[in-house]
């Protein structure tokens, strides 16, 4: 009998041998696996997988007949009866996802593994042996590490091998081969083209480019570094984006390191498309991949097959540069879903860039700190925490590595005061406490202002205050992101004419944003937080440093989950006053939150003892758990005159990846009661009970994004985190 894996019947009826998707699919496994040294495992996973597909019921099924059959279990069955647990976990969720472990009394709907293992219901597959008579004889035996978190970190990367090469293999047979995948420039290419970009600035001659140039320079040296944990700090203003791929390219080519890709991971949607842009201009846009909510690919731009290879990427990562966000990035490595966790190994044999590091989620910092560990002690990457304000990680880097006192390399290694002392080019001034009518006196008499709040609603009640004008502008996640980065480029032709510019923001601004003020005023928060916001201060030093001030205020407008940080940062700017940039200021504040945020309990820095569940192979509840956003946003889309073709195609329930990867650029996410605020005036569209369309245009505005019924404030555009 010939079995079938899959037959195209809605095209020319053409079959793939079951035995052929095995092999195919366990070869590349095993590929994929290799560079954390399973790839013996993974190609037992590969030629495992599919062998339900062996009944009677499926082979009917595969031919036309309209039945549900069950064939993702059998493979974990017989891989449990070989002892294979990492084989049969991976098997049992390459559908529907890894499951939670369970227990023994678990029946089989329960979606357990042990549940899903002790089916007894499940159609004979016996056929499998006649076509791979051998397998026993070439059983690899798993052994398991003793750190739990370590065994559970490796399921879930030889999941990704597995449910990577089966996507990869299926779309092969179905697409006749015709899946443009690969044809990048490679990693020495790559650095020549940096070099070649970086020589067009030529010899250095103002001070701020000499020390620019000399940071690189350290960058470039660290190459030989035998660390896969590093750090890099470099002061706002110092190239730390061009120096950190410097770093990363010139270490990524040395024969002892030989790195594939290059991943950015950064934490702000609002500024992954400026660093992009400068990657893309260094190196070739068709060699540099944004993966997150904003990213569309517009073929007008580019040739439709580097868009179909781009889009391609953003599944599995296997680009030489990739640009992600945070949420991205750690939600894909805690995801149970194959859709999420195929990329996953290919964080394998990377560079992988953290910038803004000291942004890390401190109530994930445990979980997010040991799978940074992982990829660099399993899968041969080399992690850098890169930041003007470095955060005092040590520690957790330290009970990860089971080493007392360690401390993390520094790839700048010259004096860091000396770096923070230069790239100054602002004071720091604390106010005190500033009313809302002081401060809004203040800012009507600056020509060009930042003002950074830690409230929406404070954002929005001084921007009332200050007055409908073209001066006064705001950036806003109520605004859908080409709306954003419209408000952007007003801002920034404002600032660069030398026109009138007063911007209200909370903290959404401050990390990366390239825009340069003649003054800044900051609430009171943490001491990482006023620094960034003082990077929006005088940036290119056109002004004296004595005329370019950042207040400092105070105000009873904060969030609660900031008052522990304002409350540090209070002490350390009384200690050092002006100096609160050093990098000793700098260490004592994290120091001294991190010490003030434990309390004693194991799940200070562990939200929902994430840990603990993962290392008991809760795979789907921490999928569940690990949410660095709050999961109960809705996504409103904005029907625009350039998007009518688009919100066509969603009310027609047309849906397409190509579909909503467009629409993301007239997406705004909503908290619940914001969203059942506009529900209630009839503002929402509902599609399929799932999809939500902006019904009524009076409740987006061009100056001011999405408008809350009975909000009552006016005209005022506003920035929320």
């Amino acid at each position: 009998m010939r079995y079938l894996a899959h037959k195209r019947n809605d095209t020319d009826g053409k079959e793939e041998l079951l035995i052929d998707h095995l092999n195919q699919t366990a070869e590349m496994a095993a590929e994929f696996a290799k560079s954390f040294g399973y790839e013996k495992i993974a190609y037992e996973m590969g030629k495992l997988h599919d062998i339900g597909k062996y009944s009677e019921k499926f082979q009917r099924r595969i031919n036309g007949e309209n039945i549900t059959v069950n064939h993702s279990t059998a493979g974990a069955i017989t891989a449990c009866k070989h002892k294979l647990v990492m084989t049969a976990f991976c098997i049992s969720g390459h559908h529907g996802g890894l499951p939670d472990f369970g227990s023994r009394y678990d029946m089989p709907d329960s979606g357990t593994f042990l549940g899903k293992v002790n089916d007894k219901s499940i159609e004979n597959y016996s056929a499998w042996e006649t076509e791979q008579p051998d397998f026993e004889k070439q059983i690899v035996p798993e052994v398991l590490k003793t750190d739990e978190f370590k065994n559970a970190f490796l399921i879930h990367m030889l999941f990704s091998c597995l449910v990577d090469s089966d996507f990869i293999c299926t779309e092969r047979f179905m697409l006749d081969d015709t899946v443009s995948r690969g044809g990048y420039d490679d990693i020495p290419v790559l650095l020549e083209r940096l070099n070649a970009y970086t020589a067009k600035w030529g010899t250095p001659t103002k001070e701020l480019n000499i020390l620019r140039s000399e940071i690189q320079k350290q960058c470039i040296a660290a190459k030989d570094s035998d660390e896969n944990l590093l750090s890099l700090t470099v002061p706002t203003g110092g190239g730390k984006t061009i120096s950190s791929l410097a770093f990363a390219l010139n270490y990524a080519v040395q024969d002892k390191h030989k790195r594939k890709r290059v991943i950015y991971v950064i934490p702000y949607t609002s500024i992954i498309e400026q660093n992009a842009a400068v990657f893309k201009d260094a190196l070739g846009a068709e060699n540099v991949v944004e993966h997150h909510s904003n990213v569309t690919f517009d073929p007008k731009k580019t040739s439709s097959e580097t868009v179909q290879r781009q889009q391609l990427a953003c599944e599995n990562w296997d680009a030489p540069v990739i640009v992600t966000t945070a949420v991205q990035f750690f939600e894909s490595l805690f995801s149970n879903k194959p859709s999420k966790s195929r990329k996953l190994h290919n964080i394998s044999d990377s560079v992988i860039i953290f910038d803004e590091a000291q942004m890390l989620p401190i109530q994930y910092l445990v979980p997010c700190v040991k799978v940074i560990n992982e990829l660099t002690e399993i899968c041969n990457s080399t992690a850098v925490l890169c930041t003007a304000t470095q955060p005092s990680l040590d520690k957790f880097f330290g009970e990860c590595k089971g080493l007392s006192n360690y401390k993390i390399p520094e790839i700048c290694r010259e004096n860091p005061e000396k770096y923070a002392e230069k790239f100054r080019r602002t004071e720091f001034v604390y106010d005190g406490n500033l009313d809302d009518d002081e401060l809004v006196f203040r800012l009507q008499n600056e020509e060009q202002v930042l003002c950074v709040v830690n409230k929406k609603e404070h954002a929005k009640k001084l921007f009332s205050m200050l007055g409908e004008s073209e001066e006064n502008i705001c950036l806003s996640t109520h605004e859908y992101p080409a709306h954003r980065k419209r408000s952007i480029e007003k801002i920034r032709n404002r600032l660069n004419n030398n026109l009138p510019c007063k911007v209200i923001s909370t903290s959404l601004i401050e990390a990366g944003v390239d825009l340069d003020f003649k003054t800044v005023y900051r609430a009171i928060s943490g001491i990482d937080s006023i620094l960034q916001a003082g990077g929006r201060c005088n940036r290119e030093g056109k002004n004296n440093r004595s005329d370019s001030l950042v207040h400092i205020f105070d105000t009873g407008e904060i969030i609660s989950c900031q008052q522990k940080n304002a409350s540090v940062a209070r002490k350390i700017i009384e200690k050092y006053g002006s100096e609160i940039y050093t990098a000793t200021a700098i260490k004592e504040y994290f120091d001294e939150l991190y010490y003030y945020l434990k309390s004693g309990n194991d799940d200070d820095f562990n939200y929902k003892n994430i840990v603990k569940k993962y290392q008991r192979f809760q795979f789907k509840t921490v999928a569940n758990d690990f949410k660095m956003i709050d999961d109960n946003a809705k996504t409103v889309y904005i029907p625009t005159e350039d998007n009518k073709s688009l919100i066509s195609e969603l009310r027609n329930k047309k849906y397409t990846k190509k579909l909503f990867r467009e629409l993301e650029q007239y997406a705004v996410n909503l908290y619940l009661w914001e969203f059942e605020k506009l529900d209630g005036a009839s503002a929402i569209e509902i599609v399929d009970d799932e999809f939500f369309i902006l019904a009524d245009s009076k409740y987006y505005s061009e100056k001011t994004g999405i408008i809350f019924p009975d909000s009552g404030l006016g005209m005022g555009l506003f920035v929320g985190i």
